[in-house]
């Protein structure tokens, strides 16, 4: 671009001021005005106006030349992956993690990862509740473990218990927002737990119970019969992947 407008303004210039630099100069200044930043002081080269204009056109465009190509270089030189990505103000990778899983929220019953994606929400959801026990909730006074899901029991006249949220006493899960108002669970009976969760929750039950000192939940006969490849499945199906 530069170059090109260098070699315009050297053709358009008149043969009678042909050792008029200042002009010469002013000409391709106001050329580029809409295009770069100009540096307004500019007398220490239009003093050089008893010089050859062709002559000081050839020496421009050899300059400039020279300084794309110097950057050319140098642009290419910085264009290893790693080296551009250490250059950015901030993780790419956080980014990435932020935008896929989330804000880090779990849901307070299930422990569920919020699904708003990102950061910048004021209301928690996610679109896959699990049986609450693989968060180690338990039935009082059973002490077993719970296989409920949150999206049917916020519908049920359940109780719940957060000895640090709610105290000792119990509270109906259908006011669970007046203890976790920044949390929205779509309360639907219908709505059962995906074979995946069933399968994890029929699996480590006895795991689960042991590390948290509970009894283990009883668990529905057709949870005990799901397949690894079942699991999978159901996996692939709820994050849309063939």
């Amino acid at each position: 671009m530069i170059t090109d407008t260098i070699s315009n303004i050297r053709k358009t210039t008149s043969t009678t001021n042909v050792n008029d630099v200042k002009t010469f100069i002013q000409n391709i200044c106001s050329a580029l005005e809409k295009k770069l930043v100009i540096k307004d002081a500019l007398e220490s080269i239009l003093i050089l106006n008893t010089a050859d204009t062709k002559q000081f056109a050839v020496y421009l465009t050899e300059f400039v030349e020279g300084m794309k190509q110097s950057l050319a270089a140098k642009y290419d030189k910085e264009r290893d992956i790693k080296e551009r990505l250490k250059s950015l103000p901030f993780k790419p990778q956080d980014k990435m993690f932020t935008s896929l899983f989330g804000c880090g929220k779990q849901c307070p019953f299930c422990g569920a990862a919020c699904d708003a994606g990102g950061k910048e929400h004021a209301v928690h959801f996610t679109n896959i509740h699990r049986p609450q026990g693989l968060n180690s909730v338990k039935f009082i006074p059973t002490n077993k473990l719970v296989t409920n899901i949150c999206s049917s029991d916020v519908t049920s006249n359940l109780l719940f218990i957060h000895p640090l949220v709610t105290g000792e006493d119990g509270h109906p899960y259908k006011d669970y927002r007046k203890y976790y108002p920044d949390w929205k669970i779509d309360g639907d009976p219908s709505i059962k737990a995906s074979d995946y969760w069933k399968y994890v929750m029929a699996t480590f039950n006895e795991t689960i119970a042991k590390d948290t000192d509970v009894l283990p939940a009883d668990i529905p006969e057709d949870w005990k019969t799901l397949t690894p490849g079942d699991a999978m499945k159901s996996l692939k199906e709820a994050f849309n992947m063939k």
